[in-house]
């Protein structure tokens, strides 16, 4: 049963080497993170072959994924080691870099499998080309470090982030190229916070999930370096390693070419590959990135589940009763969450066979939401009856879920039957808001918004009304000590908000 306590502030460790391209101004409100607007500019410090900053994925507990681009085409190479020793071993690409085109440029992606490591533990790595005189594309920058995740039954305490709808462009609701402010706090908050790794909640790489969209270190403009811009997640991406679910931006094989994660989807039997579909609903058949699985760190064990669908095939769908808006969510639940789909007989196989400990979920489109456009998701949460996706997670002891989708923050206590959810859509993307004076649901704990057209903010239940967008986008840090979880959401400016609780103990 989950036991509530009262907030507390979850501790917030400091990377000493991660090195940050932001200019930092002491304020009454504390040390603010704020970002120039000039054009982007290639990461300083870095070799000039760079153009996409080494980032981490699929992180196990004895195995890590280093990916990168460069100008030209090459074997590269990975250096790493434990603390004191990072160049200890090497292991070099199986292929002479992958090309993408980026806005029009030719580019050469790399990704290399780093494993033989020990669980729990620290490391560090450096990048090389390949040849006979390789080149550190680091150049002067500090050398990255991650650590593996805990070995399944460990006590040790660890934290990670949430965040979802990011990489984008759009500055304080307008969009012409300038560095997108909050979402660079966002993400150089992430990476000051010591999070072990990363789960983006979706909707990655605005406006359609190109790899222009998400760009390199030299390139800017409208929709053009969202994430792999040097003030995005270039610098946080080196250090903490991310996992990502699919959201209705950028159905296409981008999401799982720039996110490989092999290893855990393996490990858990799960799916991560295009996948075709037949006509649903009325729908065009068509080829889309389909991707679930599970991983166990500690005593927790988290499932990345695919509940999204395209905007632009919705064939028949009408959305019921919620209408135009949720016409996506009857063809994700037809084609993902009916009793004989393929994903939800993976999901109730993987949670029967895991019975006990600390088990939480991230999906796209939210269970709950008090925004008008992007409302709850009634064909996944237990308003769709017993069958429904909320009751199967319920009934199999998952004890949070984080969604994205909404533009906003909202905590969700959980309905009989239901579970306890947070909608983290505040990663980048314009913020939107929630209902606040024209109706919340009584299941919104907490929760706040922001219009643009109307310049102010908008809140439901214990939150006070933001009087600034900088207080709606955020990301979770989500602090986990045994069975006991605490949640903190933290704005762009570093100040945390509605911190939680939760006892999770059988």
């Amino acid at each position: 049963m989950t036991k509530p306590f009262g907030p507390r502030r979850g501790a917030r460790a400091r990377r000493r080497h991660l090195t940050q391209a932001v200019l930092v101004l002491a304020t009454g409100l504390g040390t603010v993170l704020a970002v120039t607007t000039s054009a982007h500019a290639a990461l300083p410090g870095a070799d000039a072959h760079l153009t996409r900053a080494p980032y981490l994925t699929d992180l196990t507990t004895t195995s890590v994924q280093v990916n990168w681009a460069t100008t030209t085409q090459s074997k590269g190479s990975v250096h790493y080691g434990p603390l004191g020793d990072c160049s200890a071993f090497t292991v070099t690409s199986g292929n002479s870099g992958y090309p993408m085109t980026i806005n029009g440029v030719t580019k050469y992606r790399n990704s290399v499998t780093v494993g033989g490591l020990s669980a729990g533990t620290t490391y560090c790595y450096r990048v090389y080309t390949g040849g006979t005189a390789p080149v550190d594309l680091l150049g002067t920058l500090t050398t990255p470090q991650f650590t593996t995740l805990e070995p399944v039954g460990s006590t040790t305490p660890f934290s990670f982030a949430v965040l979802g709808d990011w990489g984008d462009t759009t500055n304080s609701g307008v969009d012409d190229g300038s560095v997108n402010v909050n979402q660079a706090n966002v993400l150089s908050q992430i990476g000051r916070s010591g999070a072990r790794f990363a789960l983006s909640a979706g909707d990655i790489a605005y406006q359609g999930g190109s790899q222009t969209n998400y760009g390199d270190l030299n390139q800017s403009g409208i929709d053009i370096s969202a994430v792999f811009g040097p003030q995005y997640w270039a610098q946080p991406g080196m250090n903490t390693p991310m996992f990502a679910v699919s959201g209705n931006h950028g159905q296409n094989s981008t999401y799982l070419l720039n996110w490989p994660t092999a290893a855990t989807t393996n490990a858990s039997s799960g799916t991560y590959a295009m996948v075709s579909y037949p006509s649903i609903d009325g729908t065009t058949p068509g080829t889309y990135p389909t991707a679930y699985y599970a991983l166990a760190t500690g005593a927790v064990r988290i499932y990345m589940l695919d509940a999204a669908w395209g905007n632009s095939n919705t064939g028949t769908a009408t959305g019921g009763t919620c209408g135009s808006h949720c016409a996506i969510y009857e063809v994700d639940h037809d084609a993902h969450w009916t009793v004989s789909s393929a994903e939800y007989q993976w999901l109730a196989l993987d949670l029967a066979a895991h019975p006990g400990g600390v088990k939480m979920a991230v999906f796209h489109f939210p269970l709950r939401s008090d925004d008008a456009t992007e409302p709850d998701d009634s064909y996944l949460n237990i308003s769709a009856g017993p069958s429904s996706l909320e009751t199967l997670l319920h009934d199999n002891g998952v004890g949070l879920v984080f969604n994205g989708h909404a533009h906003d923050y909202q905590r969700n206590t959980a309905p009989p039957g239901g579970v306890i959810s947070y909608v983290t859509g505040g990663g980048g993307a314009k913020a939107t808001p929630v209902r606040g004076g024209t109706g919340c649901s009584a299941t919104d704990a907490y929760a706040v918004g922001w219009s643009y057209s109307k310049a102010k903010g908008s809140a439901c239940g214990a939150a006070p009304v933001p009087t600034s967008d900088t207080q709606v986008y955020h990301f979770l840090e989500v602090t986990v000590d045994g069975t006991t979880v605490t949640v903190t959401p933290t704005d762009s400016l570093g100040r945390t908000f509605d911190v939680q609780t939760y006892d999770f103990a059988q």
